[in-house]
């Protein structure tokens, strides 16, 4: 929960902020008051804020000084700054100061709930982030003070099989790396695997977090001697505990899940667990093969706990995809009618399970691809054309891994292809796209740039750089033109009220609809009426 200050010196205006809002419902619980500079620097040495909405035009300290205050001692407070007034030299100060956004008054609440409602959004991101990188920076420092030890080189050698494979010789190589195991002892093995981290992280910060993993499975195995924790490739640890005998299977899974829970909270990944059997050292190796199998062949279970005598060969029970079926509605443009079959056929393989491995994603992923290259050749298109290259190189690793991101690929692949079909059947560029988009959403008030991006299949910023460069205008430029020219339309050629045509043509708040109007076209709504009438 947050707290907020409204900071205006005309009264009438703070109690109707305070009334129009609806705080509740964006998580504030506490809404303060001040009505100068002096007064909202008591509240900040009183009370903890988190967003400050501020008049710019005060007479005793203006909002743009109280913010360089704010800046200076309470750096992490948003700020939302409202003026009367729409000179540029207040926005480029606001700009200046790192200010979250600028409205102009009158306000529309419902547009300053949104303003807010993204500022809360971006603290929450800033402090995830500050929770990151002091978790990362802790464990760079283990991580660079960490130095190999003869230990671990003997398990590299154990696994990797350099060590020959009977008990005589991994005795000799174990004693000569100074470890004290008995004869006769037995190990219980863990394969631990990340499936995926939260975090887009570079290469270097990629290993630093694997090394935290490392870290944290070793504090949480340190009451056990003997106990080793072996890095075993990518995202993958191998632990081996030297037991008289292991616990139930129900105490295992449990420490299992509750290790792993900590894992998607504190390092933000996701992973599972294979545990193995009993197993003397000179067969690690051949366990550790076993549990790497069980990983590669696990597509439906994430966050697990999986324990080798639990898994038994199954029949797979997945229907057959109808794939002639799908076909006829690629072809037919039904995408989210066939993204919807497709992603709940897929969904129904995550509810069973049963039988359901690599082999069986990986033949679904060819049939798919045969689908939408033979519809694509129907209609005198090639992949080439159609999709980016990495669609066979790179995704294919991502897609192949799960059943959620066999979802995903397919949703992806289904878009790209049944926009280039229509693309090509309608001869319409991607911004002509955009732009019977836009005319279609007019009077949809809440149209973003997402919005129109999505309905294209482009990234935000590639669409706004392709449209600015076809049309010399950027895309929300264009949106505004248009929902003015619809209300110019709409006040010259129909009798509707003001009010009316302006949600009509996308604006919820009459004044500011008209102020932007009269911005336009030099002219408020009803001028432009009768002007147009005379004509």
């Amino acid at each position: 929960m947050y707290h907020a200050l409204i900071v205006d010196d005309e009264i009438h205006a703070v109690r109707g902020l305070q009334a129009g809002v609806n705080w509740s419902h964006l998580d504030i619980e506490a809404v303060h008051t001040a009505h100068s500079m002096k007064q909202a620097q008591e509240i900040f040495q009183d009370q903890p804020v988190d967003l400050m909405v501020c008049d710019i035009e005060m007479p005793l300290g203006s909002g743009l000084e109280l913010a360089r205050w704010v800046k200076e001692h309470y750096p992490e407070t948003e700020t939302i700054f409202l003026t009367c007034h729409s000179d540029f030299s207040f926005a480029k100060q606001a700009i200046q100061l790192d200010s979250f956004d600028y409205l102009l008054k009158p306000v529309d609440y419902s547009e300053l709930e949104t303003v807010i409602g993204k500022a809360l959004g971006k603290m929450k991101k800033d402090k995830e982030l500050r929770s990151f990188e002091e978790t990362h920076h802790h464990y760079r420092k283990l991580w660079e003070s960490h130095r190999p030890v003869v230990a671990e080189r003997f398990w590299q050698d154990l696994i990797r099989k350099k060590i020959p494979s009977n008990p005589l010789a991994v005795q000799e190589h174990h004693r000569a790396a100074g470890l004290s195991y008995s004869e006769d002892v037995r190990f219980l093995p863990m394969y631990i695997r990340v499936q995926r981290w939260h975090k887009e992280l570079s290469e270097r910060d990629r290993r630093i977090m694997e090394y935290a993993l490392r870290n944290v499975l070793e504090e949480v195995m340190e009451p056990v001697p003997g106990t080793a924790v072996i890095p075993v490739g990518d995202g993958a640890l191998l632990t081996v505990v030297p037991l008289d005998k292991p616990d139930e299977d129900a105490v295992i899974r449990a420490n299992g899940d509750a290790f792993i829970r900590n894992c998607n909270q504190y390092l933000f990944c996701d992973l599972s667990c294979y545990v193995g059997r009993m197993t003397p050292l000179h067969e690690m190796a051949e366990m550790l093969r076993r549990l790497q199998e069980m990983d590669e062949n696990n597509v439906t279970q994430v966050n697990r706990t999986i324990i080798l005598s639990d898994k038994r060969k199954a029949e797979c029970s997945a229907e057959p995809a109808p794939w002639s079926e799908w076909g006829e509605w690629m072809k037919q443009g039904a995408r989210d009618k066939l993204t919807e079959k497709v992603s709940r056929y897929l969904e129904a393989w995550k509810e069973t399970g049963s039988g359901i491995d690599a082999q069986t994603v990986h033949s679904f992923y060819q049939d798919f691809l045969q689908m939408v290259f033979s519809v694509l050749q129907s209609k005198g298109l090639h992949a080439n054309q159609v999709f980016a290259q990495n669609l066979l190189t790179d995704k294919p690793e991502t897609a192949l891994r799960s059943v959620p991101s066999l979802q995903e690929w397919t949703r992806y692949v289904i878009g790209v292809a049944i926009n280039h079909i229509h693309s090509i059947e309608e001869n319409l560029s991607v911004v002509d796209k955009a732009k019977r988009f836009i005319a279609e959403q007019i009077g949809q008030q809440e149209l973003s740039r997402e919005d129109i991006a999505s309905h294209v299949f482009l990234n935000p910023d590639y669409l706004t750089r392709i449209f600015k460069k076809e049309t010399g205008m950027s895309l929300s430029d264009y949106l505004q033109q248009r929902r003015i020219d619809y209300a110019k339309e709409l006040l010259a050629g129909t009798g509707q009220s003001v009010s009316d045509v302006a949600v009509a043509s996308g604006y919820s708040n009459l004044s500011y609809f008209s102020t932007i109007f009269k911005k336009a076209t030099g002219m408020n709504p009803v001028d432009y009426r009768k002007r147009a009438q005379q004509r």
